[in-house]
């Protein structure tokens, strides 16, 4: 069986992404399990060049769409409404996409199944259905196009269908857009439940650490505590993700962190996105808090995660959050906002979960406090992390993904879940 893995969400630069990390994991790792895996999309901080990798480039209209909002100045809450979203999305998702060879070299690869990454992928799918032979495509839902959440990103789904046809409201958008794939692999419960409306063949399977290490060297990690000036016996918090504040809300995380008076406390924020420059400016005046975006490689994100005492997820949703699993992974004890909680995290972990509300800053700031301060609290949070670790592990989603793979090219149905 051959499988190709597409993920277009690299496209203009974005350097951390739950879409694409998991994209490469899945093309390495399936590897290893005996199936022959092909990657069509952007270079990430992600993916190494590899034989088997067929790499875009990016074309001038992508540049100029991301000018669009840059050149207009836009503030924070024009950029991201709904408007502003759809506009840049429409001009995102439809130009800018060089396919130049990309034709003749599916020709050669002859995939027998298809895996899209990303909501993107739709688009660029479309042109490139009639190289694809009797392929099955099936889609991961990590955007959530499926959800019931107002937000910008209902629009991010709707104009993809800008070029396709005449314009079409969300429900239609969302039935467009799921029947087009032969399958649909869900991340949690409420996605299969939503994605069935208009797609009968769902499975789930789960997030995990993303990371091709579980451990970091303690010099290390030492010589990056030195290089940050962060000293042994200060707490630090961290965030580490997209800097999208439409969705990942940091904003409250770094307000909630400047009411805070603790001594010796450190905040990185770690990642990059449209929305690093609001955050610098935020962090400005505080050398407490440390906005940091760069490349990074896992031995690198490693020491980030094992200098953490606390992980703090803020934001509005998710739909299965793989930094927290990562930070407990490395020993951090998790602080997540109550939106970025799917179904199925809270029936496994209940009452266990230290929660806040997100748009309650001084809430997460009491919280953060409260951590620091109660040594009951920590070691509970830590034993919560081995379990998080322990019930979310990089084998289980692998193998997950594998037998779905198999399954669905043997029989053309994917694995049935009967709890959803």
């Amino acid at each position: 069986m051959k499988v190709l893995i597409m993920d277009i969400s690299g496209k203009g630069g974005i350097k951390q992404g739950g879409a694409s990390r998991v994209a490469a994991n899945i093309f390495y790792e399936l590897k290893k399990r005996g199936i022959r895996t092909y990657f069509l999309g952007y270079k990430s901080d992600f993916m190494r060049n590899d034989k088997d990798a067929f790499f875009l480039a990016g074309g001038t209209a992508q540049k100029s769409a991301r000018e669009i909002l840059n050149k207009a100045k836009l503030n924070k809450l024009v950029s991201e409404s709904r408007l502003g979203r759809m506009a840049y999305y429409t001009t995102y998702s439809l130009t800018g996409v060089a396919l130049e060879n990309a034709e003749s070299w599916l020709a050669q690869v002859k995939p027998d199944v298809v895996l899209a990454s990303s909501i993107q992928d739709f688009v660029v799918l479309r042109k490139l259905k009639p190289y694809l032979g009797s392929a099955k495509i099936l889609y991961v839902e990590h955007a959530n196009a499926s959800g019931k959440y107002s937000s910008a990103f209902d629009y991010n789904i709707m104009g993809l269908t800008f070029g396709t046809g005449r314009y079409v409201g969300l429900e239609a958008a969302r039935k467009r857009f799921f029947s087009f794939f032969d399958g649909v692999i869900a991340l949690n419960k409420e996605q299969s439940r939503n994605v069935r409306r208009y797609n009968n063949n769902v499975t789930i399977i789960h997030s995990s650490i993303l990371m091709s290490v579980t451990s970091a060297k303690r010099e290390e990690v030492q010589a990056l505590r030195r290089r940050l000036g962060i000293k042994n016996d200060d707490k630090v918090v961290l965030y580490f993700g997209r800097l999208l504040d439409a969705q990942k809300n940091v904003s409250v995380l770094i307000l909630a962190f400047k009411a805070m008076k603790m001594k010796g406390a450190k905040l990185l924020v770690v990642g990059d996105g449209r929305s690093r420059e609001l955050y610098e400016q935020m962090a400005r005046g505080d050398d407490r808090i440390r906005v940091i975006s760069a490349g990074f490689d896992d031995r690198v994100l490693a020491c980030y995660y094992s200098m953490a005492d606390l992980y703090v997820l803020p934001s509005l949703w998710e739909s299965f959050n793989a930094t927290f699993i990562e930070a407990a992974n490395f020993g951090a004890a998790v602080l997540l906002s109550s939106k970025s909680i799917n179904e199925d995290i809270r029936e496994r972990f209940g009452n266990a979960l230290y929660t806040f509300d997100p748009s309650n800053a001084n809430e997460l700031k009491s919280k953060i406090e409260r951590f620091f301060e109660d040594k009951k609290l920590q070691k509970k949070l830590n034993r919560l992390s081995e379990q998080i670790a322990s019930e979310y592990s990089k084998k289980s989603q692998m193998d997950g993904y594998a037998k779905a793979l198999k399954e669905f090219y043997t029989k053309g149905k994917l694995p049935k879940v009967t709890s959803a």
